[in-house]
């Protein structure tokens, strides 16, 4: 059963249901119509759902100094606009939600979230692979398409949560071959392995017995694998406080705690840079890092080029980052570093 399902794994095409490091800025929220008075009073909101996606936080804690950063919102917009999504009512009915799309200033939204002394989910965000097995008493079957509401509920409700997300781009012909069982027991060695670029994988295996949908979720990446379930009369609602697990788990896993923020300074000894292009791609990688406020080039040598970067964040966290996304690894000597080819 692994080795069928192997070949599919390389076949993988993820699709991320938000760009995380474009549009972690941006809060959206309903509004009525496109007065300014709505627009005004929606602001507040759509920062609170900024500052949500940024800390990983369901909700943000009550305090003075959000109340004074929320009724000061309009200060922090760079843009804004409008547009029209899709809602499924209760009876099933098709309707459209005006909402506002509010894109407010990074730098000031950032020394924000340190003022509140919110914990800082990394910018840097790779989609959790989505594996979904439905057994609504017909048998089970990897994302049958009547449920096609559910899932785009469960993407919804990760987009407000600032987790990407992402489904397996597979071919009909390749999704009869994936073996159900073995998704269904939570088998994750050979999804967490496949050569994708991903923060992990979630199998979701949604049972409906004596009345209630009994949803559990496993989920794997590098070094972690964990479960939990949730039960609900309808399978929507299981599905979304699922994700909302799901996005608890993977921001606390790669959050900044605010006992370790504050201003750093490192010194790295960079090698492995063949040609000017190499270069670049150093500099731009490392401006990238939300954890990294600037990069100075202290000297170029035989050796390599030694770097002293400015960080917002104790020295451990880009470490742990640089661990995880491969682009730069540490050499035999303290402080010396190469670039992966």
């Amino acid at each position: 059963m692994i080795r069928r399902l192997i070949p599919l794994l390389l076949c993988l095409l993820v699709v991320p249901a938000l760009q995380a490091d474009q549009e972690l800025y941006v809060g959206i929220v309903p509004v009525t119509d496109q007065s300014e008075a709505q627009r005004a009073a929606a602001l507040p909101g759509a920062l609170l759902h900024v500052l949500r996606k940024l800390s990983g936080e369901r909700e943000i804690p009550a305090q003075p100094a959000l109340d004074e950063a929320l009724a000061s919102a309009g200060d922090l917009l760079l843009a804004f606009g409008y547009r029209e999504s899709p809602r499924t009512l209760a009876d099933g009915t098709e309707t459209t939600e005006l909402e506002l799309v509010a894109r407010f200033s990074p730098p000031e939204v950032d020394q924000l979230v340190r003022g509140l002394g919110l914990r800082r989910w990394r910018v840097q965000r790779e989609p959790v692979v989505l594996w979904v097995v439905i057994d609504d008493g017909r048998g089970r079957t990897m994302m049958p398409p009547e449920y096609q509401p559910e899932y785009d509920g469960m993407a919804q409700t990760a987009e407000t949560r600032g987790l990407p997300v992402a489904w397996p781009g597979l071919t009909p012909e390749l999704m009869e071959q994936v073996d159900v069982q073995l998704l269904w027991g939570g088998y994750t060695e050979q999804l967490v392995g496949a050569d994708t670029q991903t923060e992990g994988v979630a199998i979701v295996a949604a049972r409906r017995e004596r009345g209630e949908w009994n949803v559990r979720w496993i989920f794997a990446d590098a070094s972690t694998s964990t479960s939990w379930r949730a039960r609900q009369a309808t399978l929507g609602p299981a599905l979304d406080e699922g994700i909302h697990q799901l996005a608890d788990l993977v921001a606390s896993i790669h959050a900044i705690d605010p006992a370790g923020q504050g201003a750093y300074r490192t010194e790295m000894l960079l090698t492995g840079l063949g040609s000017s292009g190499d270069y670049a791609r150093t500099l731009d990688y490392l401006d990238g890092l939300g954890l990294v406020d600037d990069v100075q080039v202290r000297g170029v040598g035989p050796t390599g080029v030694r770097l002293s970067l400015a960080l917002n964040a104790e020295p451990g966290y880009l470490e742990s980052v640089l661990r995880q996304d491969g682009v730069i690894e540490a050499a035999d000597a303290p402080g010396e570093y190469r670039l992966v080819p």
